[in-house]
């Protein structure tokens, strides 16, 4: 190629860049796929805490809780005043010495006190010992720590609520005409670990007696009443609501005695955990172990005993709220043709349609009959065993289930679902 060609090749790309202007420019493509996210980089340092906001006004206080119903622990000495109170040269002197102690405890119930009793007898005379809110009694052990009186009131001692006793006798021994080792009426009254007895009263005997109170417990209590004449009763529950755990409760009788019961309900509601409850009438006109003339009851993993009286039973249920679960009810021989003894006594009758006594996984031990049901009562048995077989009055309503009895001394028959005998084939 020669010069001037390059010359005129030269001239005209001149022209055309003076000359030719730039195209528009392309619609954008589309965005392409997102890529792998990276690795987290590192946490930084907090920052300083923000400055705190003002304090907000005290709110009013709310009102006093009830008292509980548990015996003293260790808590409650953590916030108690504990004293002790000495032995007297004499019994009396210990009594008196004790009852000062308790009128010196401010009224108002605002602070709990524990009184120590040591190893002696605080005879508080002919007259009770009345306990304050707040106030627990505390013995070195049942067995050597003894309050007792002779009094003829409430008791030796009558409760207060949110007070108690632990580790203490309580007796009354009587002589008038009425002789009662422990009253209560207070709510949340806890007993633990205490012997109680009365003695002789002329009309009314009774070991422990809860009347009115509610959240009661009591644990670990063993409840001792005789008598020759009047009422005897171990304990009695009338009005109240009160929970016996690991505890017995015997009453014992004589031929001037009405009644002779163990236990007894009026018109109140009774949880009974463990127990072992008798009544020795010794020719006394009625002894049941457990009496419910009225109420809720409830009795598990227990035994009871009634024996030598007219009319004799382990259990009288006169309510139709009564409970009987893996215990045994057992009597002894009865006295006479005249005389029987019943394991199970049922003698209420109900308006409402599920009222009944129920036994489940329960012994029925009787003498004349396993179990006596009066007209207009029900009952029903289920996985239990009753000998010998029931008695059931005309009108009366008695349903088994998986129960048996003894129709020998080696042959254990089921009952039918009326609790009869199946007829031999």
């Amino acid at each position: 190629m020669g010069l001037p060609s390059v010359r005129r090749g030269v001239l005209s790309l001149l022209l055309c860049v003076s000359a030719c202007k730039q195209g528009d420019a392309g619609t954008v493509g589309a965005p392409g796929p997102q890529g792998q996210t990276g690795a987290q980089g590192p946490v930084g340092e907090a920052g300083p805490p923000g400055v705190p906001g003002p304090q907000g006004e005290r709110g009013e206080p709310g009102p006093k809780g009830e008292p509980g119903s548990g015996a003293p622990g260790a808590d409650l000495y953590l916030a108690a005043h504990i004293r002790v109170i000495p032995l007297g040269g004499t019994a009396l002197e210990s009594g008196a010495l004790l009852r000062a102690a308790v009128e010196a405890v401010p009224s108002e119930g605002s602070q709990t006190w524990v009184l120590k009793l040591g190893a002696g007898t605080y005879d508080l005379g002919s007259t009770g010992l009345t306990l304050k809110t707040g106030v627990y009694l505390e013995g070195s052990n049942s067995r050597v720590s003894r309050l007792v009186s002779s009094t003829g009131g409430k008791g030796t001692v009558v409760g207060a609520a949110g007070a108690g006793l632990r580790n203490l006798y309580v007796g009354n021994t009587g002589g008038g005409d009425q002789s009662v080792a422990l009253f209560n009426t207070g709510v949340g009254f806890a007993v633990s670990d205490v012997r109680v007895e009365a003695l002789q009263g002329k009309q009314l005997t009774a070991g422990l007696i809860y009347q009115d109170g509610a959240s009661n417990t009591v644990s670990r209590v063993t409840v001792w009443a005789a008598s020759d004449t009047g009422t005897v009763v171990g304990t009695h529950i009338q009005g109240s609501t009160v929970t016996v755990e690991d505890s017995r409760s015997n009453a014992q009788g004589g031929p001037g005695v009405t009644e002779t019961l163990g236990l007894s309900v009026v018109n109140g509601g009774a949880n009974l955990f463990r127990m072992q409850l008798g009544a020795n009438g010794r020719e006394s006109s009625r002894a049941f172990g457990l009496d419910v003339k009225s109420g809720n009851v409830t009795l598990v993993d227990s035994e009871a005993f009634g024996g030598g009286a007219t009319l004799t039973a382990a259990v009288h249920a006169g309510s139709m709220e009564v409970s009987v679960r893996s215990s045994r009810l057992l009597t002894g021989a009865s006295l006479s043709s005249f005389s029987a003894a019943y394991a199970l006594y049922v003698d209420s009758s109900s308006t409402w349609p599920f009222g009944r006594v129920g036994v489940d996984q329960s012994s029925l031990e009787g003498f004349t009959a396993g179990m006596y049901v009066k007209s207009g009562a029900r009952v029903r048995l289920s996985h239990s065993f009753i000998r010998p077989a029931p008695k059931v009055e005309d009108g009366a309503t008695a349903v088994c289930v998986f129960t048996a009895t003894d129709t020998t001394p080696t042959d254990t028959t089921p009952l039918d679902a009326q609790c009869h005998t199946p007829p031999i084939p």
